[in-house]
């Protein structure tokens, strides 16, 4: 299980690294867009759509890593005053939740991801960027977030001591 657990976090990590390098891409093509319409007077006409899904992919990929490291914001005014067992155990029940809500939330996203690829569906811009790519990033990273949450309800079952 330990290895599981690894695995889902490597995953994680390797989607946050993916956001990283494309915020890096981000920051390029809007520099690199300025200096063409100032210097220039021309543009790549695709900065609002590539920039737009960049966001998109950022937001989608970093969202797995931040709940490992537990940068969601959490409301626990209450159950931090519960016994430690009772907060397990609401965690637990809350995690399991939201575990299979997410997995409900894939299945949605999995059809729309059909959906276009079927089509052939493609943005309205000059690049035509076939709609299932960014379409894919959001699933695979609700995929990864579904499996960080399951990791999140199992997790505390194994303890640091142990993962050693």
């Amino acid at each position: 299980m330990r290895i599981l657990l690894r695995a889902i976090d490597a995953l994680s990590l390797l989607a946050l690294i993916c956001a990283g390098m494309i915020l890096v891409y981000a920051v390029s093509h809007i520099l690199l867009e300025t200096v063409l319409r100032s210097l220039f007077d021309t543009s790549t006409h695709v900065l609002d759509e590539f920039i737009g899904f960049s966001v998109l992919s950022i937001t989608f990929l970093s969202l797995s890593w931040t709940l490992r490291e537990g940068g969601m914001i959490q409301v626990n005014l209450l159950t931090n005053r519960l016994p430690e067992r009772a907060q397990l155990f609401l965690q637990g029940i809350v995690g399991t939740f939201a575990t299979c809500l997410g997995a409900y939330f894939c299945t949605f996203l999995w059809r729309n991801l059909v959906k276009n690829w079927n089509r052939g569906a493609v943005s309205e811009s000059v690049a035509e960027v076939p709609l299932w790519i960014p379409d894919l990033i959001v699933l695979v990273s609700a995929c990864l977030l579904v499996l960080q949450l399951a990791a999140s309800v199992i997790r505390p079952f194994y303890t640091e001591t142990q993962e050693v």
